[in-house]
């Protein structure tokens, strides 16, 4: 078990430049997968990049997400997060989650 301390550690700088580029498996549900066209994406990040840089690379590749992105629940293979900024590492699986309201 990698506590958020180790996390952090791993995305530092590696002899003096930052780690080269990675990639996580993004799971896409409700309002965000429709928005998007397809329920799973693989997304390339740069070493060091954290939840706050994934979101900003995916409104980029899709900006009609910019209403809804803000109101997602984040979660890093299968852990919600309690906190906004969380760094990752090459394989996460990252899930973003739209609110869901009904009755």
């Amino acid at each position: 078990k990698v506590g958020q301390q180790g996390r952090m550690a791993d995305a530092v700088k590696v002899q003096g430049r930052m780690a080269e580029e990675f990639k996580v498996n993004l799971l896409l549900f409700a309002a965000v997968r429709e928005k998007v066209g397809q329920g799973k994406l693989e997304l390339k990040l740069s070493g060091g990049a954290t939840t706050v840089d994934l979101l900003g690379a995916l409104l980029g590749l899709h900006p009609s997400l910019a209403d809804i992105l803000p109101s997602c629940a984040l979660s890093v293979n299968r852990k919600y997060l309690s906190t906004e900024k969380v760094a990752l590492l090459a394989g996460d699986e990252v899930a973003i989650i739209p609110p869901v309201s009904g009755g």
